[in-house]
């Protein structure tokens, strides 16, 4: 019963602290996790929008496609932007969201190796615009690639068209007369074994927009549709000086390289300026990132503490039992002893049967003798008999840490016991 208090008071110390855990504080910003994940949803419904677009202009205006029109196809290319942007984008409001580090690191990573590619691409546009060669990579190689090209892939020959009725040119490189690129085209060259109908002439892209303005005012109908077709056939055979009020007569190349020269400052200030948002989002998602990293060391000290102190308490419960029980064991051993020290109660021998009193004769001599003994009880004779009984004969106690004999301890006892029922009857006189 001693050791149940300090049990108790453990046990209740045990069960406040466990209800007075400290939580972890909290290292994550609210506005910051929200921030990321408001920006990321934004700009994954814009890739959304993108995508859709894209999809959608290569469903309508189907055509066959090759490796090459991955870059030249304009449907192609605006769908895999929108889809870039929405997996990039995902990876970052969902890691905002869930307070994934992996998808908030992968997310910070994608945009800064996109910043990296936009700037490739812009030093591979300023090396292609101011680089001469016509051997290497350069634009002139490219328009040249399209123009013989012109009629095996759609998408080269819709891009050629766009540059030669934007530009108010046609042909590639000379000034004066780069009309005369098109005689390297399958389609429109001027050797005797093209069995082309556009053969000699050029695309209907070189013409003049004033010829066919002009066509289109008369009262004939069919006139703009007969200058349309006059205006490029059979142009390879003529001279620039007949051709200058039908179709341009001077080659691309140039136009286009004056009006990049004329947006590159534009262009590289873009370029330069997008490093701001990029930062912006690298940074504010390794900070988000830290900081959950942060909050998770914290909950896994936190558990590794709740587990120790568990683990302590579980020790400390077990070795109070372990103490209640010894503690059991040793009452149940001592009350076992005590019960093997303590005497035996004697057997008592059943009680005698009353003894009829007989009543006294009065001796003939009563009257004679001068002095009568007093009667005297049967305790004081008892006691005088134990003055006669000798101390060798008289019970002994035992000695202490001495094991007792029952039976010597029984014989004292009745000896005692037969004494005093002796003493009680009652003795006669002697004559």
């Amino acid at each position: 019963m001693g050791s149940g208090g300090p049990i108790r008071a453990r046990t209740a110390v045990t069960s406040s602290s466990q209800h007075k855990q400290r939580k972890p504080r909290q290292e994550i910003s609210a506005c910051l996790k929200w921030l990321v994940f408001a920006l990321n949803s934004i700009v994954f419904l814009v890739g959304v929008g993108i995508l859709a677009l894209g999809v959608y202009l290569f469903v309508k205006d189907f055509r066959e496609v090759k490796l090459v029109d991955i870059i030249l196809n304009p449907a192609i290319l605006i769908s895999i932007l929108g889809f870039s942007i929405c997996t990039v984008s995902f990876f970052g409001f969902m890691g905002a969201l869930r307070d994934n580090i992996f998808l908030l690191k992968c997310f910070a990573a994608c945009v800064f190796l996109s910043y990296i590619l936009v700037v490739a691409l812009t030093l591979v546009f300023f090396t292609l615009f101011y680089t001469d060669t016509t051997e290497g990579l350069s634009a002139n190689w490219l328009l040249l690639y399209a123009v013989k090209n012109y009629h095996t892939n759609r998408n080269l020959a819709e891009i050629m068209d766009a540059l030669q009725e934007n530009l108010e040119c046609c042909g590639v490189s000379s000034i004066a007369q780069g009309y005369r690129d098109w005689n390297m085209s399958y389609q429109f060259n001027c050797t005797t074994s093209n069995p082309q109908p556009e053969k000699c002439g050029v695309p209907f892209s070189c013409c003049r927009k004033s010829v066919i303005s002009e066509a289109a005012g008369s009262s004939n109908p069919l006139l703009p549709a007969m200058r349309s077709l006059e205006c490029w056939q059979n142009a390879l055979t003529k001279r620039p000086g007949d051709l200058e009020h039908d179709i341009y007569t001077r080659g691309c190349l140039q136009p286009l390289r004056t009006l990049f020269e004329s947006h590159a400052v534009h262009v590289g200030a873009f370029v330069a300026l997008l490093i701001v948002p990029v930062c912006i989002s690298v940074c504010l998602t390794n900070i988000l990132a830290k900081q959950v990293d942060h909050q998770r060391y914290l909950l896994e000290r936190e558990a590794r503490r709740n587990e120790r102190r568990r683990k302590r308490d579980r020790e400390h419960r077990g070795r109070d039992q372990m103490n209640s029980l010894d503690l059991l064991e040793e009452g149940q051993i001592n009350s076992t002893s005590a019960n093997a020290t303590r005497p035996r109660p004697p057997d008592i021998p059943p009680p005698l049967p009353p003894i009829e009193h007989v009543p006294r004769k009065k001796s003939r001599n009563a009257s004679a003798s001068p002095t009568r003994k007093p009667k005297t009880s049967g305790v004081e004779n008892a006691a005088a008999r134990r003055k006669r009984t000798p101390a060798a004969t008289r019970p002994t106690a035992p000695p202490t840490g001495s094991i007792p004999i029952p039976h010597s301890t029984t014989n004292n006892r009745t000896q005692q016991w037969v004494l005093q029922q002796s003493d009680l009857v009652p003795q006669k006189n002697k004559s």
